[in-house]
């Protein structure tokens, strides 16, 4: 499911759980009992020894503040909006009898309530529905008029959970966000289940999906395997009855294909609880507990695999098989944002479904630990569950945890994304939580981001008709590179119709995975990750700005690098001082000894796309290969491979993209922003460093009005053919008084004087923060060489 603005109060990153957590990382905690390493891709600064994020932090308290006086702010709009004015009649109330006085309130009050309902009735148009309205409309007014409880006000739910929440607000010394985010469960195979052979583990795949049945068809055949099951539930709409029978046919010879039966279909709606309640008839199927169907018995599986029909696998089934059992039978695999979702009360209301939409009654009381004895968590609706906590939810057994939250769930709008992470850390399986589905998904675009008569009004559900929810990404060819290097089993989401190709190319890197994998088993070898002939991937690197290779400056040529602190990427001198000297020409083209540079100068190039190949000449030059299919040279991360920001990426400043833009290192989050690729004259100067823009992303900047280029390198302020355009939020930075231009250009007053800026030699960048800029805009980009670096041997 999609998500919703302004549903949740408390977020964790800017990004909130558009993060791709479906790598595979986290806090480990081995038989010791010590944590491992964690290298969980996150937005999240987790250097507390560096001064800057003090400052963060700060202004993170700041945001804080700024969210509580909106919330309060909120707050006061919506009761001046509920207020009712009653001046006009007040002085003749005490001349009325009390019977009299109450008709005229009661008159006054009611003219309120029917204009409510009557633009509520305008959306719900059956007798069924109107009904079903007006009878929870009226749980509400009778709580006020018979003076009884609204509903879930004495809501209290039976919590299994022995362990603690976590307390985000008062960490331990040295614990981190990120920490209590990359929760991982993989105990040693000694202190519980695993299976001993890969081979033998059987996923059921349950599958929702609506519209035509190809996609549905082609991601069954493509992750069948003998032992693996699939149930589908075919939304119960008419529109979807043609499919619904396709499938009937095509599942007839197949005993390890099963449709949820007609009678059990579910309308399913946006962000409505009728996207549980799909789920929950397919789980009820898997373990024969629909009357109707066509087995009484429950189907043999390990693992339950939840995926919508516009998902698509993205490895190898020899990979899928292999890494979901390198994780005990009982772990789950979610996706949760572990702070508890605790919304502002005026912003979390009731809804009920019917006539194929949700409508919004009043506020939901709000769950709690301390109230309720149980939290509430955003999630993702897709996961991986052990077959123990499939069957605890598909049995959803009377007075249960489950069915209680069943209860208030059919109220939550988007319940799918509370319902599932809300059950399991609540549940007595809240410690087998790994928290990472496996599955790629991005989103680019609010609903409320569309001009009003292009916003799917359903999206648009709360009292202010600019707080919508959001779609997912459609993944296309252009997002081939991310969807290898996310880490991800998974993707979502696919349309054939915008984009057929990708699946193709997917399938063509999954076959010759799987021919890999058999190849190596026959042979007698354990089977690796199969290499892509990229000979300089993961190596340490000096990245020089080919242009000062032989630079007469003092400090010397300049190198990629990082300033003393914060996280702003820099043209710096290469090498330590004292180095200068002993320079000869060519220096280039060999290796220079570690302890020679600055460690803030040290990259790493990797891990890369498989497409085309990737050489370094022995100019320094790095060759870029195209693959023949794709028509893409390898993609890679770069990052920091020592000093204080060690494993970070380079970045171009997340999804606010525009020729122009500050360029720094942030956590490595496997995002298109972060993924770089090597000029070769085709899109960008030979020998750059460029990035690809998503077309959608495109699509979505000029439909603004603006212009945004498809490619974007790395280039310097102030030097090119043009000037970069600037957006109306950066102007009103810039003309803060705190903005410094001369982080970016040298001299104003020099680049003035040129007649042509670019005469300027490069040496004037020195220190200065990197942009990024059109790759068209050739003298602004900054062209490189790559030269390893090497640790001197001892000559002990």
């Amino acid at each position: 499911m999609d998500t919703l603005d302004g549903v949740t109060s408390s977020t964790i990153s800017k990004e909130g759980l558009n993060v791709d957590s479906s790598k595979e990382c986290g806090r480990v905690v081995d038989g010791n009992g010590k944590d491992g390493a964690s290298e969980c891709p996150s937005r999240l600064h987790t250097d507390e020894d560096e001064e800057e994020y003090q400052d963060e932090e700060e202004e993170d308290e700041n945001e804080d503040d700024e969210d509580e006086d909106l919330k309060s702010r909120h707050q006061k709009e919506i009761l001046d909006k509920l207020f009712i004015d009653l001046s006009h009649i007040q002085p003749n109330l005490g001349e009325l009898e009390p019977e009299d006085a109450a008709n005229l309130i009661t008159s006054e009050i009611t003219l309120d309530i029917q204009t409510r309902l009557t633009k509520i009735f305008t959306h719900a148009k059956s007798s069924e529905c109107r009904a079903k309205i007006s009878e929870h409309f009226g749980y509400f007014l009778a709580s006020i008029g018979k003076e009884r409880p609204s509903p879930f006000s004495n809501f209290t739910l039976q919590n299994e959970c022995q362990q603690p929440y976590y307390n985000f607000d008062n960490r331990e010394e040295g614990v981190t966000i990120q920490d209590y985010m990359n929760v991982t469960y993989q105990p040693p195979r000694d202190e519980a289940d695993y299976l001993d052979n890969a081979a033998d583990l059987k996923l059921l795949f349950g599958i929702l999906t609506h519209g035509p049945s190809d996609a549905t068809i082609r991601l069954v055949e493509s992750l069948y395997e003998d032992g693996h099951l699939f149930v589908i539930h075919v939304d119960g709409k008419e529109i979807n009855d043609d499919s619904y029978q396709h499938l009937l046919q095509y599942a007839q010879n197949k005993e390890y294909v099963h449709i949820v039966p007609n009678i059990n279909r579910v309308r399913v709606n946006w962000g409505g609880y009728s996207m549980v309640n799909a789920t929950m008839q397919i789980l009820k199927y898997s373990f024969g507990l629909l009357e109707d169907s066509n087995i009484s018995e429950p189907l043999h599986f390990h693992k339950f695999v939840h995926l919508a029909s516009t998902s698509y696998p993205i490895v190898s089934n020899n990979e899928i098989r292999h890494r979901i059992a390198s994780y005990p039978l009982d772990a789950n695999f979610f996706n949760i944002v572990l702070r508890p979702t605790n919304p502002n009360p005026r912003a979390w209301h009731y809804f009920v479904e019917c006539d194929d939409a949700l409508h919004r009654i009043y506020n939901l009381p709000v769950l709690t630990e301390k109230k309720n004895s149980f939290e509430v968590y955003t999630s993702s609706q897709w996961f991986i569950s052990s077959r123990d906590f499939a069957e605890y939810m598909a049995k959803a057994e009377s007075n249960s945890l489950v069915a209680q939250f069943m209860e208030y769930a059919e109220h939550v709008v988007v319940a799918d994304e509370q319902f599932f992470g809300s059950l399991l850390l609540n549940s007595k399986f809240c410690d087998t939580l790994h928290n990472s589905n496996f599955l790629h998904v991005q989103f680019d675009r609010w609903e409320s981001s569309l001009e009003d008569y292009a916003r799917d009004k359903k999206k648009c559900l709360m009292p202010d008709p600019n707080r919508c929810g959001r779609s997912p990404t459609i993944m296309t060819m252009d997002y081939l590179f991310v969807l290898e290097m996310s880490g991800a089993l998974f993707a979502r989401k696919f349309d054939d119709n915008i984009d057929l190709k990708v699946k193709n190319v997917i399938d063509r890197r999954r076959s010759l995975d799987q021919q890999y994998y058999h190849q190596e088993v026959a042979e007698g070898r354990i089977p690796q990750k199969r290499e892509v002939g990229l000979e300089f991937e993961g190596h340490g690197t000096l990245i020089v700005a080919k242009e000062s290779v032989n630079t007469t400056d003092p400090e010397g040529p300049l190198c990629l690098g990082l300033g003393p602190k914060q996280n702003k990427l820099k043209l710096v001198p290469c090498f330590r001082k004292k180095v200068i000297r002993t320079l000869v020409p060519g220096w280039e083209t060999g290796a220079v000894i570690e302890e020679e540079i600055r460690s803030n100068n040290q990259w790493s190039v990797g891990p890369c796309s498989s497409d085309g190949a990737l050489n370094r000449m022995e100019s320094g030059e790095m060759k870029a290969t195209r693959d023949s299919i794709t028509d893409l040279s390898p993609h890679c991360m770069i990052k920091q491979m020592n000093g204080l920001r060690k494993g970070r990426c380079i970045d171009i400043e997340s999804e606010r993209v525009k020729p122009g833009g500050e360029i720094q290192v942030y956590p490595c989050i496997n995002s298109w922003h972060q993924i770089f690729a090597f000029g070769d004259g085709k899109y960008s100067p030979k020998n750059s460093l460029y990035t690809s823009v998503p077309t959608h992303i495109v699509t979505n900047i000029e439909k603004t009005g603006k212009v945004q280029a498809t490619h974007l390198c790395l280039s310097t302020q102030g030097r090119g053919d043009f000037d970069e355009e600037e957006w109306e939020e950066d102007k009103s930075r810039k003309r803060d008084s705190s903005f410094d231009k001369s982080l970016f250009i040298p001299d104003e007053a020099l680049v003035r004087e040129k007649v042509i800026t670019n005469q300027l030699p490069l040496d004037h960048w020195k220190n200065k923060q990197l942009v990024t800029t059109d790759c068209s805009n050739h003298m602004a980009v900054v062209t490189f060489l790559f030269v390893p670096f090497i640790v001197e041997e001892s000559m002990d």
